[in-house]
């Protein structure tokens, strides 16, 4: 499985944002920091993921600071809810061979972010379920 596929995700990709209410989220330097467990007979290491980027006010509006084209070959939206306080969404993705379904709860609070994701693989060696805890802080101009 693509490993950017998760990091994207917890970056608040959705491509829904450029036709709904505009995020609470406000321009300028953002460091996220996910926490991904996993459960299942395949050994997968948890691990702690952080990660810096510069979000403008063009990209909020067009939904660019938070979805690329490129990294969601594979995925289709099949429940999105945005709000400017959050965003709910579900998603289904085929990633070499693996099926990952996934349902995401976003909550949008201007310099902060916050949310969390589970998703259930079905991987060639059994299934494995997967939670992502996700904190996001606006830290300075970019």
């Amino acid at each position: 499985m693509k490993y950017h596929l998760l990091i994207l995700l917890t970056a608040l990709a959705l491509p829904a944002l450029a036709a709904a209410e505009e995020p609470n989220i406000e321009p300028g330097l953002w460091e996220y920091e996910n926490k991904m467990t996993y459960e299942g007979d395949m050994p997968i290491p948890d691990r702690t993921e952080t990660n810096q980027e510069c979000v403008t006010l063009e990209d909020i509006q067009d939904g660019a600071a938070f979805f690329d084209d490129e990294d969601m070959e594979g995925c289709e939206m099949t429940h999105s809810d945005v709000r400017s306080d959050g965003m709910d969404y579900t998603m289904e993705c085929t990633d070499e061979g693996v099926q990952i379904t996934m349902e995401a709860k976003m909550e949008f609070m201007g310099d902060r972010s916050s949310g969390l994701i589970t998703g259930d693989m079905d991987t060639p060696m059994g299934p494995v379920a997967m939670r992502i805890d996700m904190e996001g802080r606006r830290i300075g101009d970019c």
